[in-house]
């Protein structure tokens, strides 16, 4: 299976989520608090577990939807730092 996310505006959620969830819930999450459609095929976003271990991205295409889980062994996912007005 091949996937191909060019032309997909992603949306990284730096506040931590519960990933015991699947893909209904997360979809509910982008939704209903962050307004992103990702039926159109054009969105992708990407939660992190609050212990910056477990990373689930979720988006859409033409054929259905996906969720794709990656667990670190080893370290954590990078800590972002996000200062207020810097955009």
């Amino acid at each position: 299976m091949n996937i191909h996310l060019q032309d997909v505006h992603v949306t990284l959620v730096i506040s931590p989520t519960d990933l015991r969830c699947g893909y209904h819930r997360l979809h509910s999450i982008a939704q209903d608090q962050l307004g992103i459609n990702l039926n159109d095929g054009k969105e992708a976003v990407v939660f992190i577990s609050k212990t910056r271990r477990i990373c689930k991205i979720i988006t859409s295409d033409n054929r259905g939807t996906m969720l794709l889980t990656r667990t670190l062994h080893h370290g954590r996912f990078e800590e972002l730092l996000v200062r207020v007005g810097a955009l």
